[in-house]
């Protein structure tokens, strides 16, 4: 069986012509819903950038946090140390906790900000990412009807190219009959019977899986790919 290959219609000799390429309405759709969904992509990544960066400040925010708790943690075992030994300077804060609790300070506007800003940030993504999921589904289901187009066609040429063995094997039978109508023709009559079926046998194609997988892959972008 032929592999699946993107096959173009051929292009108007007007290279002002508008229209480039002849699609079927299937494949028309499916041309209008590829590139809607490749819109919405990238509307998606748009609206999702925002939402990484106040993300990023979170994250930023919440590593201090974290960095400013095990420094006051180290500070605690070191004022606990400073008491059981009874005397000595008192410990201070160390260099470690300062640094994290005026790093967090100075982030805490942004953070603010970020609070304020991020719930419609993401809202906003949330609604880009359903534009998403309608146009695929949509690409999903133009890209289904113009399968069924394709194989509607493909099983049109089976019919002819089965109506084309058919007549050869009418010619084979049309001749047994006609040995068979003879008292010493039986002999040839069977033997040509022998080697019908043995045509028969010898007929086949192996079947591949792939070729349907890779012109779903290739529909999916491009929507003149053919069987």
């Amino acid at each position: 069986m032929a592999e699946v290959q993107p096959v173009r219609l051929p292009r108007s000799m007007d290279k002002d012509a508008d229209a480039a390429v002849e699609l079927s309405p299937a494949r028309d759709r499916l041309r209008t819903a590829i590139a809607a969904l490749t819109s919405a992509q990238r509307d998606l990544e748009d609206a999702t950038a925002p939402v990484r960066r106040l993300d990023a400040v979170l994250g930023e925010a919440e590593r201090l946090k974290r960095e400013l708790a095990c420094a006051r943690d180290e500070d605690q075992a070191a004022l606990g140390r400073w008491i059981a030994q009874g005397g000595g300077d008192r410990p201070q804060p160390s260099a470690a906790t300062v640094a994290a609790d005026a790093s967090l300070g100075e982030l805490a506007p942004e953070v603010r900000a970020v609070a304020s800003a991020l719930p419609a940030a993401r809202a906003a993504q949330e609604a880009a990412a359903e534009r998403v999921r309608l146009a695929a589904a949509e690409r999903d289901a133009a890209l289904h009807a113009v399968t069924v187009e394709a194989a509607t066609f493909a099983a049109g040429e089976l019919t002819e190219a089965l109506n084309r063995a058919l007549a050869v094997e009418a010619k084979i039978l049309s001749l047994r009959e006609a040995l068979s109508a003879q008292t010493n023709g039986l002999a040839a009559a069977e033997k040509i019977s022998a080697a019908l079926r043995q045509a028969k046998a010898a007929a086949g194609v192996p079947r591949s899986a792939d070729v349907g997988r890779r012109l779903l892959e290739l529909l999916s972008h491009d929507s003149t790919a053919a069987l």
